[in-house]
């Protein structure tokens, strides 16, 4: 980790709602609740139709094992990326 990393506590997802678009709310463990646009962060080809089709985009579910997004055909995002700002900024960009 370089000086100007800050290590992120391990959190957990446990609760995601659709707000439109590619659009979520999103509550996690610690009780933080934050929006995020998942757009930017559905590529490969495990995201493709995940991406272009909303109906698939709309079974996003919390995996309440491992405490993240995921979809039925196996995709999964991470909860400290969807959590914490800076790792969100990061990816973004």
């Amino acid at each position: 980790m370089g000086k100007d990393e800050v290590a992120q506590e391990a959190v957990d997802v446990v609760a995601v709602e659709l707000l439109g678009g590619h659009r979520v709310r999103l509550t996690f463990d610690d009780g933080h609740v934050v929006e995020r646009d998942l757009y930017r962060l559905l590529r490969g080809p495990v995201f493709d139709r995940i991406r272009n089709d909303p109906v698939e985009f709309e079974k996003v579910s919390v995996d309440v094992e491992l405490g993240v997004l995921c979809w039925p055909n196996g995709a999964d995002i991470d909860a400290e990326l969807l959590r914490y700002d800076d790792l969100w900024r990061q990816r973004e960009s």
